[in-house]
């Protein structure tokens, strides 16, 4: 009877075990087609000009639509970014380079390739390699491509496994968005291990940062803009006041609406803001666009 008892368990617990595999199967296989299709964007390197621009889908879609520009820095000399197309695979929040440093929102795209931010001397958002910033624009790495913090964390929280990444050069036209620049960090600046971007609760940059406000300050904190809007009735529309609060003047900072959208179509899209003030101090602000 014990026998009989133990060859039926036996045979209980071999068939929950074979049914437990084929659920954990299924489940893997459902996981990948759900990854292939979060590739919502794709993005492309300009190595020639240090310059990073993603692309979303127009109607079609075909990626053609541009939505982001990051200025980079890609590999130096003897240690250049490869050319070609490739894909996005493993990410890291923290990443140990081949030199030893720390890659902060690390997402690798080839062999050992990352994009990645500014390296840190040890595994610490304070410790930043603060000359290695001032580099941004021109060719520094080892063959990774480096970003600010701010749009590391983005390509790595919005860019999903499989996000087609194409490097290619072109030294006259760095993107259809242009080049962004990044404030230069001086040596007497108490907080230049810090990268500024970084919207981290302890960093010290985040006293100063400036805000972004809506002109008419209606409640619902919609930003409305008329159809075929030109940049001067941006500037109408959205302002920034600096860390104490002040009202800045225009001419004393620059904003700039990514995401997609038409402002020569009536509709209601979804963008990200950003300004800068005087200071090059970075911020940036989620917002619903009205064009009508």
């Amino acid at each position: 009877m014990k026998r009989y008892l133990g060859a039926f368990s036996l045979r209980r617990w071999m068939g929950f075990c074979m049914a437990v595999c084929l659920m954990l199967s299924l489940t893997r296989g459902v996981a990948v087609k759900a990854k292939e299709t979060e590739t919502a964007y794709k993005i492309m390197v300009n190595r020639a000009a240090n310059c990073v621009t993603v692309y979303e889908k127009d109607a079609d879609g075909v990626f053609c639509v541009p939505v982001k520009a990051f200025v980079c820095s890609c590999g130096k000399e003897g240690h250049e970014t490869p050319l070609g197309t490739f894909q996005t695979s493993n990410y890291y929040q923290w990443r140990l380079m081949v030199d030893g440093t720390y890659g902060h929102y690390a997402v690798r795209f080839y062999k050992g390739i990352m994009f990645h931010s500014i390296p840190y001397y040890t595994k610490n958002a304070g410790n930043m390699e603060w000359e290695q910033f001032n580099l941004l624009g021109e060719a520094a790495s080892l063959g990774c491509v480096r970003l600010t913090c701010a749009d590391a964390k983005w390509i790595y929280d919005n860019c999903g496994e499989g996000t087609e990444v194409v490097v290619y050069d072109d030294a006259e036209n760095p993107g259809p968005l242009g080049k962004p620049s990044e404030i230069k960090l001086a040596a007497e600046n108490p907080m230049r291990k810090w990268d500024p971007t970084d919207t981290s609760s302890k960093n010290p940059w985040n006293v100063f940062r400036p805000t972004i406000y809506l002109m008419d300050s209606l409640e619902d904190e919609v930003l409305r803009l008329p159809v075929g809007a030109s940049q001067h009735d941006i500037y109408d529309a959205v302002g920034l006041k600096d860390f104490t609060g002040d009202i800045c003047d225009m001419g004393e900072y620059t904003i700039r609406i990514s995401g997609k959208y038409d402002l020569n179509r009536e509709g209601i899209y979804q963008v990200s803001v950003c300004g800068v003030g005087m200071q090059g101090i970075r911020t940036e602000r989620n917002m619903t666009l009205y064009v009508g």
